[in-house]
């Protein structure tokens, strides 16, 4: 699709629909929306052959004990951005990478890191020496109130994405305990992360299960928060094609009220607490840049314990929930 497209209302309101719960199915979508089945089962099959959408599964790092995730700062060389960035979004490691304004040229990436002297070595030798960057900061990430998973475009009622949450499989109350991925476990995932709308029937065969076996392992994995269920898409398509990062520096007793308020708002993709000078990560998209300005003006004035915030804006996107990105942009 072309930089300037965006998606027609109806396919937004589908995107949005399996944004919310991606195994639903057409039937489920199309009498939720009003729309015929056959016209979602034509429109889902569109977006998905297309690459415009990614119905995918992604791993809890810290539920299943594979690490945690860091945002880290890079300045690259300007001459060889697109080089770089090509080939950092290569890294089975880095899960999301963007290029943002700045003084310079910037990419922010999220890293998956087993361990402090991985970050350490990974941080300061191995992306310096193999990609010619400067590494700026780097931030760990503490709790994460809402994830890009949960994100999704604005355009359902609250009627219509209640039937949609209803059929899901509802997570059971949270654990501190480490989940002991088994071999079988992995195989489940790696089908779901290919193709998180793969029915039970074929996940059975795949894995040579019973097709109840299959339903009852899929089920374990998101009730126990192993893995969450994402829809990937270029919010621009939906209608929001300003992404802005913002670093937020609130009073500490304030960081987790903040956060949660943050979380409830249409417009954050993401929002987490972070080490560093600012203790608050959160990502929006926009309809344009003067909604910038009143989001930072206006919606982040109730907040009084904000003592201060930085702003970028998203200039390309070249690697979103570990799915390697072709758009333009």
């Amino acid at each position: 699709m072309k930089d300037s497209d965006t998606l027609s209302l109806t396919d937004q309101r589908v995107v949005a629909a399996l944004q919310i719960n991606p195994r639903a199915g057409v039937a489920e979508v199309g009498r939720i929306l009003g729309e015929h089945e056959r016209s979602v089962a034509r429109r889902v099959q569109r977006l998905t052959a297309g690459g415009v959408v990614h119905c995918t599964a992604e791993y809890d790092p810290s539920r299943c004990g594979l690490g945690r995730t860091a945002q880290v700062y890079l300045k690259a060389p300007r001459a060889g951005l697109e080089d770089v960035a090509n080939r950092l979004a290569e890294r089975s490691d880095v899960l999301t990478l963007a290029a943002v304004s700045g003084s310079g040229v910037h990419l922010w990436c999220e890293v998956l890191v087993t361990s402090r002297p991985l970050l350490h070595s990974l941080t300061t030798k191995e992306l310096p020496i193999l990609y010619d960057v400067e590494t700026l900061s780097t931030h760990i990430s503490l709790r994460h109130f809402k994830t890009e998973a949960q994100w999704h475009a604005p355009v359902l009622s609250e009627e219509e994405q209640a039937h949609l949450r209803a059929s899901m499989i509802r997570p059971l109350p949270a654990t501190t305990d480490l989940y002991q991925l088994t071999p079988t476990d992995e195989r489940v995932a790696a089908s779901l992360i290919s193709d998180a709308r793969i029915s039970l029937t074929d996940l059975a065969r795949q894995l040579d299960f019973a097709t109840a076996t299959a339903g009852r392992r899929v089920a374990a994995l998101l009730e126990r928060q192993v893995l969450r269920l994402h829809t990937i898409v270029d919010p621009a398509l939906v209608g929001y094609p300003i992404q802005a990062r913002i670093w937020l520096k609130t009073h500490p007793a304030e960081t987790g009220t903040v956060g949660e308020a943050l979380a409830a708002c249409p417009r954050v993709r993401r929002c987490a607490a972070v080490t560093g000078q600012y203790n608050l990560l959160v990502d929006i998209c926009l309809e344009n840049e003067s909604s910038l300005y009143d989001y930072l003006t206006v919606e982040l004035a109730p907040f009084p314990r904000i003592l201060g915030f930085d702003t970028e804006i998203v200039t390309k996107s070249y690697k979103r929930a570990s799915i390697v990105s072709n758009a333009p942009r």
